[in-house]
């Protein structure tokens, strides 16, 4: 991003969460059908990941990071990062976004983590997913002081 702040961003999209401001999850993709906080704290999605003609129901637990493999990058100060679980608890894989201040911009380092049998095709389809929902998100961010 050639403008803002990594921590104010890190800190806008937690505030999203934490205050369950779903519209505004909702509005960055059309591929989101719920982002919502259910009633243990995490967070519920249900969206098409990956080019999916279905759409996958999970939460995100942010303040569970255990069952991550992708290790946290020093040089990336600011984080959102959870497990993402099924229904009935089974880990599915999970979330590492880092983020970093450079200049007057900040860089974004994002990570989805998979099952591992998920077809290569999707995963490289959800690198649009991303894209599209994290720079929408940053231009709400931005807007709002974020």
């Amino acid at each position: 991003m050639t403008s803002g702040s990594a921590e104010r961003f890190a800190q806008w999209f937690e505030d999203l969460t934490t205050l369950n401001k779903e519209r505004e999850m909702i509005a960055s993709c059309p591929d989101h059908y719920i982002i919502a906080r259910d009633p243990a704290g995490r967070q519920l999605v249900v969206e098409t990941t990956g080019g999916s003609p279905l759409p996958a129901e999970f939460t995100v637990d942010y303040d569970d990071i255990s069952t991550l493999h992708t290790p946290p990058d020093p040089s990336y100060p600011h984080q959102i990062a959870g497990a993402a679980r099924l229904a009935d608890g089974f880990v599915i894989g999970g979330v590492r976004h880092q983020f970093r201040q450079e200049g007057d911009g900040f860089r974004a380092l994002l990570t989805v983590e998979f099952p591992g049998r998920m077809p290569n095709r999707m995963i490289a389809e959800h690198r649009w997913h991303l894209a599209v929902e994290f720079s929408n998100w940053v231009e709400a961010a931005q807007a709002n002081g974020g």
